[in-house]
């Protein structure tokens, strides 16, 4: 925010105008205004300058009027009375008592239209009300009287965690800030590393404990340990004394901790806020005496400002005491003992001690003592106040003083045990300040014996290991400035164990240096190399005498880095402090979880009584770690949203018991082999739970919920309304260790496609991407994984399809997917199966889950996950390290961006061209349906048999071109192996062999019998693409892009429902409404990314095609929030049964809309459910004509059609896709050859070979009415 250039002639502005000042020689022409209007909440901030020769205080104001349509000549002496009689403008008189040198003064507008004013960010009212909020309204100030400059600055913004959930959540914040806020210094220092290298030691020397040589390992996150520091001195406090330090002080100690240091530490700093403002109360009137013994003439303003303070008032009414009166010690007799209703003895005493002190605290920024009036006059256009003439007097400003913050630190010592990462990950915060720990003394590329279980690392792949994780999970700007060159959080890397490098000095220290310049050279380039802060640490906890210096050094560093964090000092609402409060004595009293109903109590109690206020304060303290809640509404499982955890670390505990879950020594157990199976498999009975979870029974549920709520198991599959029994732990899964059992083969006609994450994929990644892929089948199937290994699954993807995915060696960072397509042995032999091939959609049916999950993943948990899906290069680039043509070792392939191979037919890497047809085979391509309406005209196909040209004379020239390449194709890439492609009979080729152009009569007879509409184009060029026929794709591509029109109607839709919204697309292309839909399933990537964005952009109406799986996808959500966003038209269409509003983020979309419901049709009347779909499809028509205007040139008949021809054939007419055989039984083993299912049931039904549907077979066409339809049944 800037000042415009239109202002009072006493005012300059700075070059880059953002500070106003006045002329000393006057105390008036002071009127400046913003250069931009302000937004509805909205914050700006202001430091005002003022000066002892002038009398009378600012003004404030808003304006409606357009500064740049005002000259400077046109603005009055004064803003009040002169400038507010004027229409559009509203300003308000402050006193000059309220606002002294160096304040910071903050104003927004709320959506009530009422002007919020705050003086260093303490809330002092509503300045002006009834403000239009629907036009633009620029900032108005009045340099007036002791006021002589203002300087714009950054205004303090909600903290980030409130910003990202949205407009709602900072409306809750502001509302509670009004009643008063405090700053809130704290943060975590988070101890990481390896095991046994000094964590646990190094924290007892940073909190002044004396070292232990036995101490005992770490178990879980330990968070015993809590302390603060000051500005300005480096002395650390404790909250749980050291050694070193006197326990008689313990309790005080936690008071000075303030909101980290337990119950007594959240008391106290509720209680020094409120008697900080009592203090600023009482030191008003003292102020005011002493500046008239000086001579100062008292404003106007301040002799008439008669009405009560607002700080006052602000402390009654969050005080949790009603109607009584505190004991008044007598040094306070003075003071009127209503300033004492509903206060606490304790904020009481701190006022004394306050007053005893003679100084005023602040709560935020150096804030000087103010004078007599605390308050301002709220002015409107209406009535205004006189304006007094300034005094001349003495200039002098007021002086700083350097404030004292105190900063809380909570330590969490993590355990170094590679069992634990899976759940350390899910407790990493941005607010924090990290520690990476390791032995000077280990070597840092030789593996440790100890860590086998991963897989041996060394201590420098140990370091990478949890700076990669650091940066991925919490990585953030510090600031939002461009010159910003570092990340938040900060982390700092110790070694210990010093002395046991040499006890020479000189020789310690050049190991040391010798170890660092090694850490620095790995380091170099690293993603997260802007989060270290430099020089690393060498120390020594355990010293024989005193203390190592370099601790004193380390505690500084921390103390510098924690300082500048970019939350530290944020303004919290004092109710929310309070209740914070309330939810430590529930921790003190060992409550581990609490109610939702019981939060609500507790929040009730401090006066928080809103509803949504409740809501946005747990969220809030949700994102920071302090609490854990899953309740919005999206989900579903009401135990979960019911359910307030109150100790994150009992939840670690929990989480653990499960993932280290050991057996008994009990030889008459009758669990054994409920054990072992979860020892070598990873599928946990459901029995074994109620011996681990034995003292927390009650709460397995919320446990459970939450345990698949972070993807630490999946339940296995049981009936509705049933419960499993067993679960599917990925983290317990065991290493492969019979090669005879691999559950796939290689194959060459196998899909083999990776996703790579670009250096880092952790071991718990994997596991969670397991998790949600067993769940994903058991929802879509009801079929469980064939086979868990702890680096490979193999899952059921449908009816012909199966899927491994498969964690490549840790150096490679990716996973491995194969897509096979399978038979049954009673359909087929080996030599069969060898031939098969997935089928594409298959392909990008997995593809889109998998992206659309580590999509979901990277928003919800791992910020800075980065990933892209590629193939490997089929170049056969010669290897010279293995000396061979095409090496298959894992670190000799190279891979090729799956997207790019997708969009382009060549593509090319460091060896040579490439051409992706074999690569676009496994995948549909998408495209932009821009074919509207009637593709071709009408023909009596039957009379134009033998000259289609002839009876045809206005078919498209792009059909004629596409018929002329196919009449010269080689075999099996001519018309006729399109022909049998499309599932034509030998009966029926033959007659397009009697015609002479038969390749221009295929393509005709199969566009106009498939409908006549884009999809039949689409459908074609799906044929082209399996033959290969590129030239033939890119002449109806060009055909396509001539047309200029966009599709009017965008089809949002789940995948899995594609069958039924091709035939709506089908019918509203044939009522002349042109459609978008991904037809072909593309399932990710940025190609199809751009193209959805660009269908949402151009259409006018969204078709939102609703089913459960639709409401809980990540892509349906991102187009209907696009949507919602660009204003356009959204029509729901539900096709199958979800709740009204379904839950979770469409539910703000849908709830004011009325959805066509698609079920529940048929069944009556004699017509059935065909002819009550065609009234739905009626009414859909119906809605859109509201808002579009149909192409009645493409409009066409779309009656059901028969042909005479072939009204004998042995096939029939229907809208029904065909499907495979279903087994009745899942049983499936795997002898043999892996691609094969071993069933031991029969099917009802079984073919020899593929029947494609029967609408591919029917040519020639005649309209037929519904009496004809009970004749032909």
């Amino acid at each position: 925010m800037k000042f415009h250039s239109v202002h009072g002639k006493s005012v300059t502005l700075t070059e880059v105008k953002s500070v106003a000042s006045r002329s000393e020689l006057s105390f008036c022409h002071g009127i400046v205004f913003s250069d931009q209007p302000l937004k509805v909440t909205q914050k700006v901030s202001f430091e005002v300058k003022t000066t002892d020769a002038w009398s009378g205080g600012i003004r404030i104001g808003v304006t409606s009027v357009d500064p740049g349509k005002l000259s400077s000549s046109d603005l009055p002496k004064y803003a009040i009375p002169s400038l507010s009689k004027r229409e559009g403008f509203w300003v308000c008189p402050v006193s000059e008592g309220i606002i002294s040198s160096g304040c910071k003064v903050t104003l927004y507008i709320n959506n009530k239209g009422q002007l919020q004013f705050f003086v260093n960010d303490v809330y002092k009212g509503a300045c002006l009300k009834g403000l239009p909020t629907g036009k633009p309204l620029w900032l108005c100030l009045d340099l007036y009287g002791n006021t002589k400059s203002a300087k714009f600055v950054k205004a303090d913004d909600a903290p980030k965690e409130i910003l990202a959930r949205g407009p709602e959540a900072v409306h809750a914040y502001e509302e509670a800030c009004i009643s008063g806020t405090q700053p809130v210094y704290r943060t975590r220092l988070m101890l990481v590393g390896q095991d046994r290298v000094g964590k646990t030691s190094l924290k007892r020397a940073l909190t002044r404990q004396k070292h232990n040589r036995e101490e005992e390992q770490t178990v879980g996150i330990d968070l015993s340990n809590s302390c603060s520091f000051s500005n300005l001195h480096d002395r650390w406090q404790m909250a749980i004394q050291g050694d070193y330090e006197k326990e008689a002080d313990m309790q005080e100690e936690q008071k000075q901790l303030g909101i980290l240091g337990g119950v007594i530490g959240l008391e106290e700093e509720y209680h020094k806020a409120l008697a900080e403002n009592i203090v600023k109360e009482l030191n008003q009137p003292k102020l005011r005496k002493e500046s008239t013994l000086r001579g100062r003439a008292p404003s106007r303003d301040s002799a008439k400002s008669g009405k009560r303070p607002f700080d006052l008032e602000s402390v009654k009414s969050t005080s949790s005491v009603h109607g009584v009166i505190a004991h008044i010690p007598e040094k306070l007799s003075h003071v009127p003992p209503e300033m004492f209703t509903d206060v606490p003895e304790r904020v009481v005493q701190l006022v004394e001690e306050m007053l005893d002190k003679g100084r005023e605290p602040t709560t935020s920024k150096n804030q000087p003592k103010l004078s007599k009036s605390s308050s301002f006059k709220r002015q409107s256009s209406v009535s205004k106040p006189l304006v007094s003439e300034a005094t001349p007097s003495n200039s002098q400003d007021s002086d700083k003083t350097n404030i004292e913050k105190k900063v809380v630190l909570n330590i969490w010592d993590f355990s170094g045990q590679s069992v634990y990462y899976t759940t350390h990950q899910v407790f990493l915060s941005s607010r924090a300040v990290y520690v990476i720990v390791f032995n000077l003394c280990h070597d840092l590329h030789t593996t440790r014996s100890e860590n086998s279980s991963m897989d041996e690392w060394s201590t420098l792949e140990y370091m990478d290991y949890w700076l990669r994780t650091i940066y991925s999970h919490t990585s953030q700007n510090s600031t939002n400035s461009i010159s910003n060159n570092r990340l938040s959080p900060p982390i700092l890397v110790v070694g210990t164990h010093r002395n046991n490098l040499s006890q020479d000095e000189v020789e310690q220290k050049r190991l040391v240096e010798e170890k660092f310049d090694e850490l620095r050279t790995f380091m170099m380039d690293k993603p997260y190399t802007r989060h270290l802060i430099t020089p690393f640490v060498a120390i020594e906890n355990d010293m024989e005498e005193g203390e190592d210096p370099q601790i004193g050094e380390l505690r500084k560093m921390i103390k510098e880095a924690a300082s500048e964090e970019p939350y530290m000092g944020e303004q919290m609402p004092l109710r929310w402090l309070r209740f914070e409060q309330e939810i430590a004595k529930l921790v003190a009293g060992d409550a581990t979880h609490a109610s939702y109903d019981q939060i609500q109590e507790l929040a009730g109690n401090v006066g928080i009584t809103d509803e949504d206020e409740i809501k946005i304060m747990v969220n809030f303290y949700h994102d920071l770690g302090l609490l854990i809640h899953y309740g919005s509404s999206g989900t579903i499982d009401n135990v979960l949203r019911n359910t307030v955890v109150l100790q994150p670390h009992w939840l670690v505990d929990m989480f653990r018991s499960v993932v280290l879950a050991k057996p008994k020594t009990d030889k008459w157990s009758f669990s054994k082999d409920k054990w072992k199976t979860f020892e070598q498999k990873g599928i946990l009975d459901d029995s074994l739970l109620e011996d681990i979870w034995k003292k927390v029974s009650m709460q397995k549920p919320v446990l459970l919920g939450l345990m698949e709520k972070f993807d630490l198991l999946c339940p296995a599959y049981t009936q509705a309304n049933q419960r499993p029994k067993y679960y599917f732990v990925p983290s317990r899964m065991t290493s492969e260790s019979d090669v005879d059992k691999r559950p796939y083969s290689d194959n060459t006609n196998n899909a083999v496609f990776y996703v790579n994450f670009a250096g880092f994929l952790p071991d718990g990644l994997f596991y969670r991407i397991v998790n949600r892929t067993t769940k994903w089948c058991i929802d879509n199937s009801g079929k469980e994984p064939y086979c868990l290994l702890k680096t490979l699954a193999r899952f059921f993807l449908d009816d012909e399809h199966d899927f491994v995915l498969e964690m490549a060696p840790r150096n490679f960072h990716r996973i491995k997917i194969v897509v096979m397509r399978v038979s049954d042995v009673s359909e087929t032999n080996d030599s069969e199966q060898t031939n098969l091939s997935p089928k594409p959609s298959a392909c990008a049916k997995l593809r889109n889950f998998l992206e659309s999950s580590l999509l979901e993943l990277k928003e919800s948990w791992m910020k800075r996950l980065t990933y892209y899906t590629c193939v490997e290069c089929p170049c056969g680039r010669p290897c010279y390290l293995h000396g061979d043509d095409a090496c298959k070792e894992e670190g000799c392939l190279h891979y090729l961006d799956l997207d790019e191979c997708l969009a382009n037919r060549i593509v090319c890497c460091d060896h040579r061209r490439v051409k992706t047809t074999s690569i676009k085979k496994w995948f549909p391509e998408t495209h932009s349906p821009v074919f509207q309406g009637q593709i071709l005209p009408s023909i009596d196909l039957e009379e134009s048999y033998g000259n289609i040209e002839k009876h045809g004379p206005s078919l498209p020239l792009w059909v004629k071109g596409a018929a002329k390449l196919l009449s010269s194709g080689e075999e099996n890439q001519d018309w006729l192996a399109l022909a049998k492609l499309m599932g034509h009979k030998e009966s029926q080729i033959e007659e397009f062999l009697e015609d002479l152009n038969p390749s221009l009569a295929l393509l005709t007879d199969w566009i106009i019998t498939s409908g006549n509409t884009s999809l039949s184009v689409d459908m074609l060029i799906a044929f082209l693409e399996k033959m290969n026929r590129d030239d033939v794709v890119e002449i109806i591509e060009k055909a396509n892009d001539t047309n200029k029109d966009p599709p009017q109607v965008f089809i949002s839709y789940q995948w899995d429902s594609q069958d039924e919204v091709k035939a709506l697309r089908d019918k509203m292309e044939k009522s002349g409404y042109s459609c978008w839909m991904d037809i072909g399933q593309m399932g990710g990537g940025d190609f199809l990314s751009a193209k959805i964005d660009q269908g949402i952009r151009n259409c006018k109406v969204v078709l939102a095609c609703i089913t459960p799986k639709y409401v809980v996808s990540h892509h349906c959500n991102r187009e209907l929030s696009l949507a919602d966003l660009l204003n356009k038209t959204i029509i729901p269409i539900m096709f199958e049964e979800v709740p009204w509003p379904p839950p979770g983020g469409m539910s703000l979309i849908f709830s004011q809309l009325v959805y066509i419901n698609m079920k529940g049709v048929g069944g009556h009347g004699g017509t059935g459910i065909h002819a009550d779909l065609k009234d739905k499809y009626k009414e859909i028509v119906q809605k859109l004509m509201n808002y579009i205007v149909p192409d009645l040139t493409k409009y066409f008949d779309t009656e059901t059609v028969i042909s005479k021809q072939f009204s004998n054939d042995n096939s029939s007419i229907t809208s029904e896709i065909y499907s495979p055989p279903i087994a009745t039984e899942s049983a499936i083993s795997y002898q043999g050859n892996p691609e094969v299912r071993q069933h031991h049931v029969s099917f009802a039904q079984q073919e020899d070979h593929f029947l494609p549907p029967p609408h591919y077979q029917v040519r020639a066409q005649t309209p037929v009415s519904q009496s004809c339809v009970c004749t032909i049944l």
